[in-house]
């Protein structure tokens, strides 16, 4: 029954917090890299079965009609699996067509169900963008990456994505090393010829249980950076890489869907925006969203060696401009740290972070960081799942603490007064992967801690 409720809360949560709506567990896939294959046996996440439409209806009450629902992310503890095995999704669609008749349903598939009828529903429904995980194109490779004796299904999908003009966004889990440069180059231009708004390569990633055969070396990121910069130059659509390649903080444009309202203001990949109606924008992300916000924006922005240009982009408010752009750092993010720290009236504060964010946080803060108060980056490594991981909402109480100890014994300067956690980390109750509460650290180590 405690397993039940949790899972329950968990729905609820992912609800609330990001209009997350989880159908079912099943999946008609094996995917070598799923990432539940080669967890450590003391993660809590939890599997579901299918939800019945009554589910679903006592769940309405919790989604906001002004966010997109989205279906089929695997963003939560809810083990997500594919929503077209459900035997009711047509059912679920409909009721919340009906209960939402103008809110934009965001629906991650893998296609291999998506025949003709379905798509056709679809079509009638309206206000539904497909994001479609295609991940390899030979039907040797389906087989082996997915498991997928269907692969002509998966693939013939795409043409009737196209066909029914239904909006669709491909990903690509990409594993060269395995299936070879030539399937996921074939794979982005089969996307692209077929009006894909978007396609996303996703950097692989492996646990330290997974396999020999399923692990790579650190080189394969460089080499995948480098095959999206040429595929950029000779493919149409925007192509964007997950984690992405950060350099700066410049918010810089890396694609524009065609026929949006970017792509008709003039905007291209590579611009440089500097300010919006007039204000200066610092990051990628804060670009992002004043753009999102406002109706019909100013911007402006720097294009190779030429002068400022400034674009009107004709759109309404909150409607997608159709810049595609990497996620950088929201420079609130530095307001808050600031304010706990004014609060808790730190004099030295330690931010734990992630290997992957610490270079943008570490940019952030020399840029953002206007307090008196000393503040410190500590790149926490992953013990606990090991391989390639480095992400910060896959980290562990036990990650931090190792870190947090190793830190202390070659400190000199005495301990910090606050230590900031990487919020992603942690649910509603403070608890991480394992259910160890964060608050164990203050406990060990005597040092005031806040998640952020």
């Amino acid at each position: 029954m405690g397993e039940i409720n949790s899972a329950e809360n968990y729905i609820r949560d992912g609800v609330v917090d990001g209009n997350i709506l989880p159908l079912t567990s099943n999946c008609n896939t094996h995917c070598v890299f799923c990432s539940h294959r080669f967890n450590p046996p003391e993660v809590r996440v939890y599997r579901i079965f299918p939800r019945s439409p009554t589910a679903i209806k006592n769940i309405i009450p919790f989604i906001d009609p002004a966010r997109p629902i989205v279906i089929g992310e695997s963003v939560t503890r809810i083990i997500e699996g594919e929503p077209f095995t459900h035997p009711d999704i047509a059912e679920i669609l409909h009721l919340l067509r009906s209960a939402f008749p103008r809110t934009p349903v965001r629906l991650t598939t893998n296609g291999i169900l998506l025949g003709e009828e379905m798509v056709q529903l679809l079509s009638r429904l309206g206000n539904i963008t497909v994001n479609l995980s295609l991940n390899c194109m030979g039907e040797f490779n389906r087989n082996f990456l997915l498991g997928d004796i269907q692969a002509k299904a998966a693939v013939n999908s795409v043409k009737l994505l196209k066909k029914y003009r239904i909006p669709f966004h491909g990903s690509i889990v990409a594993m060269p090393h395995l299936t070879g440069w030539g399937d996921l180059e074939n794979t982005i231009n089969y996307l692209s010829e077929h009006e894909a708004e978007t396609v996303r390569i996703f950097e692989p990633g492996f646990s330290r249980l997974a396999p020999s055969e399923l692990q790579f070396d650190h080189a394969l990121r460089g080499k995948l950076e480098s095959f999206i910069l040429h595929q950029r130059k000779i493919i149409n659509i925007p192509i964007t890489f997950e984690p992405p390649c950060i350099g700066s903080l410049e918010a810089e444009v890396a694609g524009v869907i065609a026929g949006s309202p970017a792509a008709g203001a003039g905007l291209q990949p590579g611009d440089v925006i500097t300010a919006v109606n007039g204000s200066r924008v610092s990051t990628r992300v804060q670009a992002f969203r004043k753009i999102l916000k406002a109706a019909n924006p100013d911007v402006t922005v720097t294009r190779g060696s030429e002068r400022s240009i400034a674009f009107v982009i004709r759109k309404g408010r909150s409607e997608r401009s159709g810049l595609v752009m990497d996620y950088d750092l929201d420079p609130k993010l530095i307001d808050d740290m600031a304010r706990v720290a004014r609060q808790r009236r730190a004099r030295k504060v330690l931010l734990l972070t992630s290997q992957l964010a610490g270079p943008v946080l570490r940019q952030g803060l020399a840029r953002f960081w206007k307090e008196e108060a000393d503040v410190e980056t500590l790149e926490v490594e992953n013990h606990f799942f090991g391989g390639s991981i480095r992400a910060a909402g896959l980290l562990t109480v036990g990650d931090m603490g190792e870190g947090l100890s190793e830190y202390l014994a070659v400190r000199t300067a005495g301990k910090p007064d606050l230590v900031l956690l990487p919020g992603l980390a942690f649910d509603r109750t403070g608890s991480d992967l394992t259910g160890t509460s964060y608050t164990r650290l203050e406990e060990e180590y005597g040092i005031a801690l806040e998640l952020i």
